[in-house]
């Protein structure tokens, strides 16, 4: 058992399953435990041919975080994963430049005050990556949840070592 990826639970598919409305439907419940619970844990899901896998992700800080993902992309691998759905909280920026990137280092974002979103990452080895960054901001014991905005084909740093293709999601 690895130290940062563990598994939770796994289910069939079922005959109709449909990857999009999957992932939009582990965003939505993310949306509900985090404004249950002031705080989101991540999550991924592998999914194979024939069943989903959910796994619980464990970090304290961006080194830990490499090695989580790492540990969960072996994992897809082992179980010939077609895709991966992965739900983190992070920090978000509205559209940053290429000049933004070639200075970036883990924690910028955070350290220059940008809000707080859920970040779903649906990808695979024959899909392209799609991203839906959904910002929020606390107010009082509250979340207000902002405009939710999709990106595709966009290399996620964590997931940077799993292969993705150009297929779009339906």
């Amino acid at each position: 058992m690895s130290e940062h990826v563990k598994p939770s639970w796994s289910a069939a598919k079922s005959e109709d399953f449909g990857l999009k409305d999957f992932a939009l439907g582990v965003l939505e419940i993310a949306k509900e435990n985090l404004q249950r619970d002031g705080e989101l844990v991540p999550a991924a899901f592998i999914v194979t041919g024939d069943e989903i896998q959910c796994v619980a992700v464990d970090f304290t800080d961006h080194e830990q975080k490499a090695a989580a993902y790492s540990e969960l992309i072996k994992m897809a691998r082992e179980m010939q994963a077609i895709a991966l759905v992965t739900c983190n909280d992070a920090f978000w920026k509205s559209k940053p430049g290429p000049e933004y990137l070639d200075g970036y280092y883990p924690g910028r974002l955070a350290a220059e005050g940008a809000k707080e979103c859920i970040m779903l990452t649906v990808s695979g080895p024959a899909i392209e990556t799609w991203c839906v960054d959904t910002p929020y901001e606390r107010v009082g014991n509250t979340i207000r949840f902002g405009e939710s905005s999709e990106s595709f084909g966009e290399e996620v740093g964590f997931l940077e070592n799993w292969r993705t293709g150009k297929a779009q999601i339906q």
